[in-house]
């Protein structure tokens, strides 16, 4: 990583976010003429300011993990591989990356600051949760060792108050598990504050976590009305699901995708292959002009 280049980085996106150098040295807890010793490429970052910084800009949208500069500092992207596997709660995968987020954590414990090891032990231990709650856990077991994975930096907050607080992405999602912990328990009441206060949670807008967040906590508060009979609030939430779905993802490149595979199988005389796409297409429009119809969605049938 060469100094130059990591100082004209961080110093256009201090400015792209209409920061002073006053103010990123107060948000990262060094000198200001740290800052500046950055941007003019005369030093390169001690790992607690760089994982400072990375915070900083990751809670208005810079991600590191794709950037040139993650090949020194790999452990940020572990972290998010294992949050990602722990979200699709899948028992394999999250061992697997857990085990590799172990051997990064024992080689860069000299190096991090207590703050960040208690942190990085909540993504251990959620991960480790996650793997093993199929395996005799009680949902109340599973519960109280959430609670105490989410202490193991602060007290946890009263739930009425989750929209007030800033969340790290490891807290946000230790809430998420929790609120589902509780539907599946019947406390419907615990669980609708803790999704109600988690989509009232606010973030900057510019964060690429918040559509993702927002969509799956939207599910999550659907599953929980939809145990109380709460009609209008599942339809709210499957209003913005859906709008989110048509909106933000590109489903007309997939439709058109498979009219061309369904012409390559025409041609190569594969009619069930062809008969099965074109069921779907047709299907899949039909369902999605109900959709729209129902959820007043902009889309346009082809």
């Amino acid at each position: 990583m060469q100094k130059t280049s990591f100082g004209k980085y961080l110093k256009w996106l201090r400015k792209k976010f209409k920061l002073t150098q006053q103010q990123l040295a107060e948000m990262a807890d060094c000198a200001i003429s740290t800052i500046a010793r950055l941007e003019s490429g005369v030093e390169l970052p001690s790992r607690r300011i760089f994982m400072k910084l990375n915070s900083i800009f990751e809670s208005i949208g810079i991600v590191y993990d794709e950037l040139w500069m993650e090949s020194v500092f790999g452990f940020k992207a572990a972290r998010k591989e294992l949050l990602n596997a722990i979200k699709k709660g899948r028992g394999e995968e999250i061992e697997r990356k857990l085990e590799q987020f172990r051997y990064l954590m024992e080689e860069c414990e000299e190096e991090n600051d207590e703050e960040e090891k208690r942190e990085n032990m909540q993504y251990y231990a959620l991960g480790h949760l996650i793997s093993i709650r199929e395996r005799g856990f009680s949902v109340e077991q599973y519960l109280d060792e959430m609670i105490q994975t989410f202490e193991l930096r602060r007290r946890i907050p009263d739930f009425e108050d989750i929209p007030n607080i800033k969340l790290s992405q490891i807290e946000y999602q230790i809430l998420y598990e929790m609120g589902e912990a509780y539907r599946i328990m019947g406390d419907t009441e615990t669980a609708e504050i803790i999704c109600r206060g988690l989509l009232a949670n606010e973030m900057d807008p510019r964060s690429p976590f918040v559509i993702d967040k927002y969509m799956e906590t939207s599910f999550a508060l659907a599953r929980v009305c939809m145990s109380k009979n709460d009609f209008a609030t599942v339809g709210e939430c499957l209003n913005y699901i859906f709008s989110q779905y048509v909106n933000n993802n590109d489903t007309r490149t997939i439709l058109h995708s498979l009219m061309i595979q369904m012409e390559v199988c025409e041609q190569l005389g594969d009619k069930k292959g062809a008969k099965l796409i074109k069921d779907f297409l047709e299907a899949t429009n039909e369902l999605v002009g109900y959709m729209a119809g129902k959820y007043d969605l902009n889309w346009n049938k082809r």
